[in-house]
């Protein structure tokens, strides 16, 4: 019985290198879908979507992205969180923080030791 060894056929999933164009591409979507999560959040926090307008008095404004890395079971991905100033009824402007990502465990904190595993 013949085996069928034709290597261009493997070289279209991977390479000698490892790289795999199907996982790329699945991280890619996960990335993509995770930031789409973020935005929708401050979309729903601000009242408008991106380049909206709000006719009464605005709760905040979009101030830019920042660089989050996230570990999962898909292994570490950077992504693009987006930031806004929230402004209060007396007009107090805050960082605006995503209810969906909590802030990076402090050293030596109990949140910090159950991530690893331990604690």
């Amino acid at each position: 019985m013949k085996n069928n060894t034709d290597t261009s056929t493997l070289s279209l999933l991977a390479n000698e290198a490892g790289y795999d164009p199907i996982e790329d591409r699945l991280r890619e979507n996960i990335r993509a879908t995770i930031e789409a999560v973020f935005e929708e959040e401050l979309d729903a926090f601000l009242g408008r979507c991106r380049y909206d307008r709000r006719i009464d008095k605005p709760t905040g404004y979009r101030n830019g992205h920042r660089e989050r890395q996230l570990i999962g079971t898909f292994g570490t991905e950077t992504i693009s969180v987006p930031r806004a100033r929230a402004v209060d009824e007396n007009g107090k402007t805050t960082e605006w923080r995503s209810k969906a990502l909590p802030r990076y465990p402090l050293p030596g904190s109990a949140s910090a030791g159950s991530m690893r595993g331990g604690g």
